[in-house]
């Protein structure tokens, strides 16, 4: 339903204290939210992009700060939010902002990270924002889309009536995972029909605007998140899922940890060499190297920083192999599907590869449920979605796989009836923060290649794999936007008028301990808790204490975390020392990680079917076939026993094609 019009005035009057009209400066402190129209791109949102407990949720808050009566319970005075001074709202916010409540912090985080990041992603007519001159911010490019070859595209399934589909292998997802099992498959014999939620998207229909593809191409158009907001969870959806958007970076799992899943969980042979040779495949099939690897400025203060610590090239720190081809630098919206072609994603290597031998496609599919009778898995029900309307599919297979990744997946199985007790268990987020590095010069960190340098030095802090490792981000002004801390509205429009081009973002991606979990709620839809113990926080307050430090080492002017109160040290312009350093780590353990007190992130959703030998500790055979049902294989990241100390698509892809040849093993003749 539309938001009322009390809803849509009360949410008008947070958007503008959010991103205010100021009385001075120029038109961009002068611009509200409002003017830029993003009150009514957020109702549309809450309407047509957040699953229905969300925005039943996200309307709750608006009721909230508008009832006198429940402002009299949590302020003592009772007004209404839109009736009050604008002063008088900031420090309303301000006071959600960093209550002792956690409710109130989360209310506060879907208020702010959802204005801010429309306030500088929306685009007009022209394909511009106008606050975007005022940042340094320069927009798309003026190149046109390269098209896709013809022998690489795409011949979708398009139904216009309820129908019945038979197969032998019916494979949900068409991500990492989904892809390499459908395209083994099909080059076997098999018939296969890979059903993908997302749509079909080419270089040709990409577009540079991160708002747009934000919503096209990430699962709840970019607003999963945690429960309780407390992490925004990325991942990818459409032709080639995750693999479209992610940052080509290209990692194989540590042999350390292979071994710890084959002795602990019993996943016989992933420390051999059958294992390691689909490793390979799949580094070729996605034409991996590092011929597409330079180093922009975002990337080059990270390696700098490390040669000034003396840190040892190759072993510290080392250049990252990427399946990119071509690319010549021109990766400013990698993140966004590239319109150059030259991102090696599943959409243009396996996908097409499975078409060739026959794979068949359904594009903008919901999958709702597993058909099981008699503990076997016999096909999906799924709805078709066209021009408006709905059809429903139902597909009769010999077996099914299930790859829609971490959450998408258990959540899935779930509402089919599975029943496992540890079915969306151990969610792993590998729980990744942002650290800010100004500089005395532009840094521009949406330009280029997004991720091409790993510090690798920390991962083995305690001998036993749980410490952590750093990587460049790329930062489009909306997500840039949302993460940095908002104090007021000012402060914040100060903060990315004189820092957004100058500043370098890093992160710091820890191999946690702690787990999370997976459930669905009464309208099916996913429900994700994640509890981040004591031992991780203080090692993520370590990573980005090195962070800062490498930074520090690399020339910054400033150095800061995303905490609502952050942490900052320097003056922008005399660059920083060791007793800055000493300074910011001292704040820093101070303020430690809590809670929707700063920004969580995650983009590898992991573990939720997690896979043994022993059916007590996870629910997916060796096999990849689940324990409780036959025929019915998990083919994602779900599967990871625990999580791979490395960004995870080459290791996913490599389980996929193991996971593949036990398919094959067990559907016999075709």
């Amino acid at each position: 339903m539309p938001l009322s019009p009390t809803e849509n005035h009360v949410l008008r009057s947070v958007c503008d204290t959010l991103f205010p009209p100021l009385q001075d400066g120029s038109e961009f402190y002068r611009r509200s939210a409002s003017d830029l129209m993003v009150d009514q791109m957020l109702a549309e949102a809450v309407q047509t992009s957040m699953q229905p407990g969300n925005a039943k949720d996200f309307r709750r808050i608006l009721s909230v700060i508008e009832s006198p009566l429940y402002n009299l319970l949590l302020t003592g005075n009772p007004v209404r939010f839109s009736k009050l001074n604008p002063a008088s709202r900031e420090r309303y916010l301000a006071s959600w902002r960093d209550s002792p409540v956690a409710l109130k912090r989360t209310a506060f985080q879907a208020l702010k990270r959802l204005t801010l990041f429309l306030a500088y992603a929306s685009m007009d007519a022209n394909g511009m924002n106008p606050n975007w001159a005022e940042i340094g911010y320069p927009g798309a490019s003026n190149d046109s889309p390269v098209p896709t070859p013809d022998l690489l595209r795409l011949r979708p399934l398009v139904l216009d009536k309820d129908s019945k589909i038979g197969c032998d292998v019916v494979v949900v997802g068409s991500g990492a995972g989904g892809s390499v099992i459908a395209e083994e498959l099909a080059s076997s014999g098999y018939d296969v029909l890979v059903v993908e939620q997302g749509p079909y998207e080419t270089s040709e229909s990409f577009m540079q605007n991160e708002m747009r593809m934000m919503q096209k191409l990430f699962q709840q158009s970019g607003t999963a998140a945690t429960g309780d907001l407390s992490f925004v969870l990325l991942a990818g959806r459409g032709a080639g899922g995750g693999t479209t958007v992610n940052w080509n970076t290209c990692l194989k799992p540590p042999a350390r940890i292979l071994s710890e899943w084959e002795t602990e969980f019993g996943i016989d042979g992933v420390s051999g060499p059958t294992f390691n040779s689909y490793l390979d495949e799949v580094w070729r099939a996605l034409n991996v190297s590092s011929s597409e690897s330079q180093r922009n400025e975002n990337n080059q203060v990270l390696w700098d920083g490390c040669r000034a610590l003396g840190y040892s090239e190759g072993v510290d720190y080392h250049v990252i192999d990427r399946n990119a081809v071509g690319c010549k630098q021109r990766c400013d919206y990698c993140t966004y599907g590239c319109i150059y072609a030259c991102k090696q994603s599943t959409a243009l290597t396996y996908l097409p590869s499975a078409q060739r031998s026959g794979a068949r496609f359904l594009f903008d599919t919901r999958v709702e449920q597993v058909v099981i009778d008699d503990g076997v898995a016999r096909g999906v029900t799924a709805s078709f979605e066209s021009g408006g309307r709905s059809h429903r599919v139902d597909i009769a297979s010999r077996a099914v796989v299930v790859a829609c990744g971490g959450i998408e997946t258990p959540a899935l199985l779930l509402r089919s009836g599975v029943k496992d007790k540890n079915l969306g268990r151990f969610l792993r987020l590998d729980p990744t923060v942002a650290v800010g590095g100004l500089f005395d010069r532009p840094i521009d960190p949406w330009k280029g290649p997004p991720q091409t340098v790993a510090v690798w030095k920390f991962i083995d802090l305690d001998g036993t794999y749980h410490g952590f490792w750093i990587e460049a981000a790329p930062a489009h002004p909306g997500l840039f936007a949302l993460t940095i801390p908002w104090v007021d509205g000012r402060q914040h429009k100060d903060f990315m008028k004189q820092f957004y081009s100058r500043s370098s973002a890093s992160i710091v991606l820890l191999r946690e301990r702690s787990a999370g979990r997976v459930s669905i709620g009464k309208d099916g839809y996913a429900k994700v808790s994640y509890d981040l113990g004591q031992a991780d926080r203080a090692t993520l307050v370590r990573g980005m204490e090195e962070t800062a430090r490498i930074l520090i080492a690399a020339g910054a002017v400033g150095v800061w975390t995303t905490h609502n109160d952050p942490v900052f040290v320097g003056d922008g312009k005399k660059k920083l020392d060791l007793v800055d350093l000493d300074k910011f780590s001292a704040s820093l353990h101070a303020k430690g990680v809590a809670y929707n007190r700063m920004m969580l992130f995650s983009a590898h959703l992991m573990g939720t079917c997690r896979m043994s030998v022993d059916p007590s500790l996870g629910p997916t055979a060796p096999t990849g076939e689940l324990h409780s049902v036959r025929g019915l294989y998990i083919g994602d990241a779900c599967v990871f026993p625990t999580t791979p100390a490395v960004n995870p698509m080459i290791s996913i892809m490599a389980l996929a094609r193991r996971t593949a040849e036990s398919i094959k093993t067990t559907l016999g003749g075709h």
